[in-house]
């Protein structure tokens, strides 16, 4: 997106950029990279880049967690929130 998107528009537009801009680096830092990786966040780039997303939006994104690291990460990282988690199937699912 930021080469196909971003890059050509500023470029059409004559709007200067730093070379090599990396908007996960714009959004995070290696402290708190390091941090998720403590609470399990995995360590490669893509799970670095859906961490950043779902730690900088506004609403709700949805996770599609087939290997389930995203959802142990969360439990993790809010457990001190007292997080509580349900499966969409789950009984009492209202309460």
């Amino acid at each position: 997106m930021m080469k196909d998107d971003f890059e050509k528009y500023f470029k059409q537009n004559k709007i200067e950029t730093s070379a090599g801009n990396d908007p996960i680096k714009l959004l995070t830092d290696e402290s708190t990279v390091a941090k998720w990786n403590k609470q399990t966040l995995p360590s490669d780039k893509v799970s670095v880049e859906n961490g950043t997303i779902l730690t900088n939006s506004e609403r709700y994104p949805l996770m599609i967690d087939p290997q389930l690291q995203g959802i142990g990460w969360i439990r993790e990282k809010e457990k001190d929130n007292k997080l509580k988690s349900l499966r969409l199937g789950s009984k009492n699912i209202n309460r």
